[in-house]
């Protein structure tokens, strides 16, 4: 299901774009009901951006983009034993061409604002489904900057857990160099919650779309403070693919 190669780049660069996930029909779909939300509550003229958050159980043809692919498997594939829990939301992220921007740094999610009870909306990855042409830069594509979970974990080992709270999502880290995340239709991205990321520009001549899962393995609220500390924490079968990778090396 996944490649040495891969669980390597997902360890080490926090990030992952496995090919043709889902399937075209599937796509299709979801493109449909992206033009009927676009018909029904278009974005103010002029903006340069625009999400939809929507409930995951009121979209069947979103929803289904994770759990009638095989998305959802491979996302499991890196938990196992651990079971995803279905994610209650989902984001429709949308960039509208012309838009020259080049984001100057990555972000975490989930902490302006925190969740209802001061916790930090803290989840295993994010997953990207994407929908429109990202196979070159300046297409709306994620921006990412490789390996930052790692040193966010080390950060809040020394600092404690509870101090990713106090940096409203831009962690004092090393940032490094950006890349641009490239993909296709029906290709998926699955990068750590830890990795610093933000969208770019797009200069194109196609509107970008891509819905995003924020997954969680089950329990994963109860030991967010482990999580954000051990950046493998909930990814058991990468932690244990590399060690055995380690062994036979």
């Amino acid at each position: 299901m996944w490649t040495v190669d891969q669980i390597r780049a997902l360890a080490g660069d926090g990030y992952v774009v496995v090919a043709k996930v889902v399937p075209a029909s599937l796509c299709d779909l979801a493109l449909a009901r992206i033009d009927a939300l676009l018909e029904a509550t278009p974005p103010p003229a002029g903006q340069p951006g625009h999400n939809y958050w929507l409930d995951t159980e009121s979209e069947p043809e979103l929803r289904a983009l994770l759990t009638d692919s095989p998305a959802l498997a491979l996302a499991e594939g890196l938990t196992s034993p651990r079971r995803i829990a279905r994610p209650s939301f989902l984001q429709v992220a949308l960039t509208f061409p012309p838009y020259q921007h080049i984001p100057a740094r990555g972000h975490i999610d989930g902490l302006t604002p925190t969740e209802p009870d001061g916790r930090p909306g803290t989840f295993t990855l994010l997953m990207g489904v994407i929908l429109s042409d990202q196979t070159k830069p300046m297409m709306g594509n994620l921006i990412v900057w490789p390996g930052t979970h790692c040193p966010l974990a080390v950060y809040l080992r020394e600092n404690g857990p509870d101090a990713i709270l106090e940096s409203r999502g831009y962690p004092p880290i090393h940032h490094g160099q950006p890349v641009t995340v490239a993909g296709d239709v029906g290709d998926v991205i699955f990068a750590h919650y830890l990795l610093s990321h933000n969208s770019g520009g797009n200069t194109s001549d196609v509107v970008r779309r891509t819905v995003y899962f924020r997954v969680k393995v089950e329990g994963h609220d109860g030991s967010w403070r482990q999580f954000v500390s051990d950046e493998l924490h909930d990814l058991h079968a990468v932690r244990a693919a590399i060690q055995l990778n380690r062994l036979a090396t």
